[in-house]
């Protein structure tokens, strides 16, 4: 195993960590708040130099890795990167312990939006670096989703091809860059569009900078507590609802209509299977709210259900999807967006190919002699093609129940452990308040230990749950 190698490329991390600090301080000293710019950019010199040092250390060593070394260096970026955004929130005295900080990194960075926190209470510079830290996280899902997960085929037949993404052997690491510069040029376009579309719609430039960076990633966390109706506007408000459906579409898909530049081509954003269920589960979700919440909250209906589906799970009103029955909320996020997007969950093409394999198995039990190929977009897939799908279920099905178990353990009762469980895998934190147990359980209410088993399900839910059972199967590492 390429040790240095991976070495060489956690020095990058640490490197590109320190950027972004010091960005955000550059931002808080034009905010005005000295003090804590002061205290960031000199978190981010010291994590720049420990960058410096494993680069300078390890740059001479093969540009070649293996299916192991790729995944090994996936597994450690995401417990890493968190460990560093979390030493700013204990520098800026927001979190009173490392675990309560550790938990608020990993949530914003793997853009699930839970929170301990009281937004009011914090500084301009740490809501900026929480929505910095979103952002980043959503770039970094769908880069590790495409040269990574992809690569080693680890998504199954869900994940799309473009040729875009193509990949040779051994070039996994260097194509790391390549790949993530045309994503977050994406994402950073995509992310401007909303922020000049906020601010000429009457919301205040941080708020607009903030939630705009917040919705593209699918990450949920806002510049202030209680509802967004509070201090953005409908027309506003509706912004946010297409750019969060757009982190919740096949960033693939979307790169090929921006890099064909012509208008006619945004059909190709309607024509694929995944957006289609997309916008097909949010209109299931707004006839349950038409007819829980009442027609008389039908905008509130209407944007909360755009929201949901995209698994940031904004609240605009106090009344809302908080009225439906908690299992259908539970169940929509745990479907999740689309495949290669910043949205968390299963993936809705998962779900299509299963339910194309079950209609296809029905008509084998009708004509068990008949030969029925399995046939989506007008291709023929394998039947063996599917098992990677259905290893991801078992899979997904196994740590959903392993965090409820452990979640109880840590003392939650077993609906607030179900909910919380839902709410992490599937990397929507907002579940948790737009469920309202009995309870009353907010995050605020959590335990140090049970912080840490919500935070390792919110990374195992990134990392794709068969990225973490690989590592149990030592012919993967034999290879």
């Amino acid at each position: 195993m390429a040790i240095t190698r991976i070495i060489l490329w956690l020095g990058n991390t640490c490197v590109l960590c320190a950027v972004l600090m010091a960005l955000t301080a550059f931002s808080a000293f034009i905010m005005l708040e000295f003090t804590p710019a002061a205290q960031l950019a000199a978190i981010a010199a010291a994590v720049g130099v420990v960058g410096v040092l494993l680069i300078a250390t390890t740059h001479n060593t093969p540009a070649r890795e293996t299916n192991a070394d790729a995944l090994l260096f996936l597994l450690l970026f995401w417990i890493i990167v968190p460990a560093i955004a979390a030493i700013p929130y204990l520098a800026l005295g927001s979190s009173d312990s490392v675990t309560s900080a550790y938990f608020e990194a990993v949530s914003a960075f793997t853009t699930t939006g839970a929170s301990a926190l009281e937004a009011d209470s914090l500084s301009k510079t740490l809501l900026l670096w929480r929505a910095v830290l979103q952002g980043f996280g959503g770039v970094c899902v769908a880069t590790f989703a495409v040269v990574i997960l992809a690569a080693l085929n680890l998504a199954g037949t869900g994940v799309h091809r473009s040729m875009l993404f193509t990949l040779k052997k051994g070039e996994l690491f260097g194509r790391l860059i390549g790949i993530g510069r045309v994503i977050a040029g994406i994402y950073l376009f995509l992310a401007s569009v909303c922020f000049i579309m906020l601010v000429i719609t009457g919301t205040s430039t941080f708020e607009a900078l903030t939630l705009s960076l917040s919705a593209i990633s699918s990450g949920g966390l806002t510049p202030k507590s209680g509802p967004l109706a509070a201090y953005v506007g409908p027309v506003s408000a509706t912004i946010l609802g297409v750019f969060c459906l757009l982190a919740a579409m096949n960033v693939a898909i979307i790169w090929d209509v921006l890099r064909l530049r012509r208008f006619r081509n945004i059909i190709l954003l309607l024509r694929n299977y995944e957006h289609r269920g997309l916008f097909v589960i949010a209109t299931v979700l707004l006839l349950f709210g038409i007819i829980y919440v009442g027609p008389g909250h039908a905008f509130t209906v209407i944007i909360e259900s755009v929201y949901f589906v995209s698994t940031t799970g904004f609240d605009y009103n106090v009344i809302g999807l908080e009225m439906l029955p908690p299992v259908i909320l539970i169940a929509v996020a745990l479907i999740g967006g689309s495949a290669l997007s910043t949205a968390g969950g299963v993936k809705i093409i998962r779900i299509l190919l299963l339910f194309r394999h079950l209609g296809t198995d029905m008509s084998r039990l009708t004509h068990p002699s008949r030969v029925v190929p399995v046939s989506f977009k007008g291709q023929h897939i394998p039947d063996r093609a599917f098992l990677s799908i259905w290893m991801y279920f078992f899979g997904y099905t196994l740590f959903f129940a392993f965090g409820i178990l452990m979640l109880g353990a840590a003392g939650l009762g077993f609906e607030d452990a179900v909910v919380t469980g839902a709410a992490s895998l599937s990397n929507m934190g907002p579940l948790l308040h737009a469920v309202l147990p009995e309870s009353g359980l907010v995050y605020a209410d959590f335990t140090k230990l049970q912080m840490l088993v919500s935070a390792l399900l919110m990374l195992i839910g990134r990392v794709e749950v068969l990225a973490v059972l690989i590592l149990f199967t030592p012919s993967f590492w034999r290879r």
